[in-house]
C-alpha cells in the first residue's frame, strides 16, 4: 500500500508541474492548458487552485520592458547615517518619481542594491541625479551599474514537491546543459498606450485576476480593455511569460503590504562587473543549471538573483564560490534581508498619455525630492 501511495503521489506531483511548465508560457488560462493536457478543465482548475493559489504561490505577468522602450540600471547606495531612518521611504518614493522598480538592503552591511527601468534616453540624467544626492550628503556611497535587459529564470517544477515545498536536487550530478538560450538577445521596442501600461500593470502585480476583474478594478469599458490585450499585449507579445512566485513572497494589494514567507530561503544576490562576451555566456549557462535561480539582468554588467532553501545553503555557498572563482576580483555576493526588500509594477504613471511618450523633467525631479525629504523628515519628527 505505501509504494502505490508514493507512487501515486508522484503521479499527481508530476501532473502539477506539467501545469506549472505551462503556467510560465500561458499564464492561468485553464481551457487551453487543459487541452493541450488532455486533462479535464476541472481537474486542472481544481489542481491550479489547490496545488498554486491556494499555498501561496501567486503568478504574476513578466513584463517585457524593453518593448516598452525601458532599459535597466541599478545602484549599489550606502546611505548617510542622518538618512538611514528614511532609506526606505526615500526609495519606495523613487517609483512615482523616477521609475525606481526594486530595492534590497544587503546583510550585514545594510547598503541597498536599487534597480531602475528608464527610458533609454534618459538614464544618463537618472545617474547625474544619484551623483547630485551625494554631493548633498544623502549618500555616502553610490556605484552606478548598467544593463541591457532583465529577465526571470522559470521555475524548475521538476525539482519541486508542490504538496511539501520542498526543493530535490542532486548538486553531485548538475543538468549537462542549461536551458538558455546563449544567443537571446533584448527585444526591440514596440508602440504601445496607457491603457496597455495599466493591463499590464495589473497582470504583473497578480496574472490570476481575470480581463473582467482587471476592467472592473480599472473602470475601464470591458470591450475596450478585451481588445487592447487582444491587440497590443497578446499580439505584441508585451509579456515575456508567466511567473510562479515559488519563494512564497507576493505583495498583498487590499492591505498595501509586502508578504514573505519567513525563514524558507536564503536570498543571494550577484554582482559581477564589466563582463566579457564570452563570461557572459559561461555565468549564464552555469547560473541556469541550479533550480535556484529567480533572476537574470545582462548587460556591461551581470546580475543574478538566487533563494535558496535552509537545507541547501552551504551546498548553494560551495556552488557559488565555484561559479565566482574565474571572475572574483570582478565579482561581489550580498546576502539580502528580503523583510527589507520591494519590488514595483512598471512605471505607468511616468508615461505621459497626451504625448504618449515616457517623461523625466531633472529639474523638476530634484525640486520635487528635496520637498519629499522635508515632508518624510517632518512626518518623522
Amino acid at each position: 500500500m505505501a509504494v502505490v501511495a508514493t507512487a501515486g503521489k508522484r503521479d499527481v506531483n508530476a501532473r502539477t508541474a506539467q501545469l506549472v511548465d505551462l503556467l510560465t508560457e500561458l499564464g492561468p488560462d485553464v481551457p487551453e492548458i487543459a487541452r493541450r493536457l488532455g486533462q479535464f478543465k476541472e481537474s486542472v482548475r481544481y489542481r491550479y487552485k489547490e496545488k498554486i493559489i491556494n499555498r501561496g504561490l501567486a503568478v504574476q505577468g513578466i513584463v517585457d520592458h524593453e518593448k516598452l522602450g525601458l532599459r535597466r540600471i541599478g545602484f549599489i547606495l550606502d546611505f548617510a547615517s542622518e538618512y538611514r531612518q528614511y532609506a526606505q521611504s526615500i526609495l519606495a518614493a523613487m517609483n512615482e518619481l523616477c521609475y525606481l522598480v526594486g530595492f534590497s538592503r544587503t546583510l550585514p552591511k545594510g547598503e541597498y542594491v536599487v534597480f531602475f527601468s528608464v527610458p533609454v534616453d534618459v538614464a544618463n540624467e537618472i545617474v547625474t541625479f544619484f551623483m547630485s544626492l551625494k554631493e548633498k550628503g544623502m549618500f555616502d556611497k553610490v556605484e552606478p551599474m548598467e544593463f541591457d535587459w532583465f529577465t526571470l529564470a522559470p521555475m524548475r517544477s521538476d525539482c519541486y514537491d508542490f504538496d511539501t515545498g520542498r526543493w530535490e536536487y542532486d548538486w553531485s550530478s548538475p543538468p549537462a546543459k542549461a536551458n538558455v538560450a546563449a544567443s537571446q538577445q533584448p527585444s526591440t521596442p514596440s508602440k504601445f498606450d496607457y491603457v496597455d501600461l495599466l493591463i499590464l500593470k495589473e497582470l504583473q502585480m497578480d496574472a490570476n485576476k481575470s480581463l473582467k476583474e482587471i476592467a472592473d478594478k480599472l473602470n475601464l469599458n470591458y470591450k475596450k480593455l478585451a481588445w487592447h490585450y487582444s491587440a497590443h499585449v497578446k499580439a505584441k507579445h508585451l509579456v515575456r511569460g508567466f511567473s510562479v512566485a515559488w519563494m512564497g513572497s507576493k505583495y498583498d494589494y487590499k492591505i498595501e503590504k509586502a508578504l514573505h514567507r519567513q525563514h524558507r530561503y536564503v536570498a543571494l544576490q550577484l554582482l559581477v562587473r564589466n563582463v566579457t562576451p564570452f563570461e557572459m555566456i559561461s555565468l549564464r549557462q552555469d547560473a541556469n543549471k541550479v533550480p535556484f535561480l529567480w533572476a537574470e539582468m545582462m548587460g556591461k554588467n551581470y546580475y543574478a538573483e538566487f533563494f535558496f532553501p535552509l537545507d541547501f545553503v552551504v551546498e548553494g555557498m560551495q556552488w557559488l564560490s565555484g561559479l565566482m572563482a574565474p571572475v572574483r576580483d570582478r565579482a561581489d555576493l550580498f546576502t539580502i534581508d528580503y523583510t527589507g526588500s520591494l519590488q514595483f509594477s512598471i512605471p505607468y504613471t511616468l508615461f505621459d498619455q497626451s504625448q504618449r511618450k515616457w517623461k523625466l523633467e531633472p529639474t523638476e525631479l530634484m525640486q520635487r525630492f528635496d520637498n519629499l525629504i522635508v515632508q518624510i523628515k517632518s512626518g518623522a519628527s
